[in-house]
């Protein structure tokens, strides 16, 4: 039942983003709820460049169980981002969440809204910030200040095969509205409505591990500039696999990703047409935590980090990324701990021309479950 449990829960917040090994929080629906807070600097140097980009972020997540069966999760971003003399500041959308699981804890239900208050009408010189940050190799934690208001519902099931395995279906369906990503009032921008289809299947390998698999299929409805039609994101597929397990005094955690889009289609005279070659190349991320235990009473971790992604059909955008650190985890009572992170990262990004770039990751958080 427990496995059941974290999977309709996986099921229910899998649009949330990836809270990374130092910020652990509980994820069985028997929780009596947490708040979780951290520090985030995160530092990315391009040969050549002589101005780093920097991303400071401050993320914090409620999640309470407002009766039973019924939770809520609301979570903010706050951040601050440079690049030379330019910056980028501010909130990041708010995020809540309701979850509801039906009795027999198999079929939950899920809704969210996505409040307006992350940073919108960017400058010319914020939106290059921006477009910085997305660079997904760099996995900023907030790519995106704001996107004005959002809605999200999704279902999910959960069926136990047999003791030990579980098999999870979902859905989910979000519908976006419009803002004004510029500074220019006459500018209105509607991101393309997204659908999710997800699968997913959990495994217990015995008292102390368990593995996780879980398949995201998104297809996303074309932008809109101004009511017209300007650009229709292609479809992904991403598949996650995450496991831990217990060896003897120490745990291994690991987590391994790979994604892949289809082509993008741009409007073109009068209609939206697929580009010639695709522009999306293959992308696969692993990271893992070897976790020693009983150390000055807390924990401490090696961590490592490998990012492949290959070129496109235009032989650009590929990247190559190594990083390694340690992480530490310490607890203050029974109800609060406190965890930490630093990995240095180098790597190359690959294009007509290779470009190397090196990176520092640094988490600090702390989770007090009520």
């Amino acid at each position: 039942m427990k496995t059941m449990k974290q999977l309709l829960f996986f099921l229910g917040v899998v649009s949330l983003p990836w809270m990374g090994w130092a910020q652990e929080v509980p994820t069985s629906m028997n929780s009596n709820g947490y708040v979780s807070a951290g520090l985030s600097v995160q530092r990315w140097t391009t040969e050549g460049d002589g101005d780093p980009i920097q991303e400071i972020v401050f993320p914090v997540t409620v999640f309470y169980p407002l009766r039973q069966r019924l939770y809520l999760t609301v979570s903010n971003t706050p951040a601050v981002a440079t690049y030379g003399e330019s910056k980028l500041t501010g909130l990041s959308d708010t995020w809540f969440r309701t979850t509801y699981v039906l009795p027999g804890e198999r079929v939950m239900f899920n809704v969210g809204l996505g409040a307006p208050t992350g940073k919108t009408g960017l400058t010319e010189e914020e939106f290059g910030i921006s477009q910085l940050l997305g660079e997904n190799v760099f996995q900023f934690r907030l790519p995106s200040y704001g996107q004005g208001l959002s809605a999200r519902v999704g279902a999910g099931v959960a069926y136990p095969v047999e003791e030990g395995y579980v098999l999870g279906l979902g859905v989910s369906y979000v519908y976006k509205f419009v803002y004004h990503p510029l500074d220019d009032a006459t500018v209105e921008y509607r991101p393309g409505n997204e659908i999710g289809l997800f699968v997913g299947f959990g495994m217990s390998l015995g008292e102390t591990g368990k593995w996780n698999c879980d398949v995201v299929y998104m297809s996303y409805a074309a932008d809109r500039l101004n009511g017209e039609q300007v650009y229709g994101s292609g479809n992904k597929l991403t598949i996650h696999s995450s496991l831990l397990l217990g060896l003897g005094e120490t745990f291994v955690r690991a987590r391994l990703c790979w994604r892949q889009k289809g082509k993008n289609e741009y409007w073109v005279g009068t209609a939206l047409e697929p580009e010639s070659k695709n522009s999306n190349g293959n992308q696969l991320e692993a990271d893992a935590l070897w976790e020693f235990v009983g150390w000055g009473g807390g924990t401490l971790g090696l961590v490592g980090d490998v990012r492949f992604y290959s070129k496109n059909a235009y032989g650009e955008r590929g990247a190559t990324v190594l990083g390694g650190g340690v992480g530490f985890r310490y607890p203050l009572s029974s109800r609060a701990s406190m965890h930490f992170t630093l990995k240095y990262l180098t790597g190359t990004l690959k294009s007509v021309e290779d470009v190397d770039v090196t990176g520092i990751d640094c988490f600090s958080g702390l989770v007090l479950v009520l």
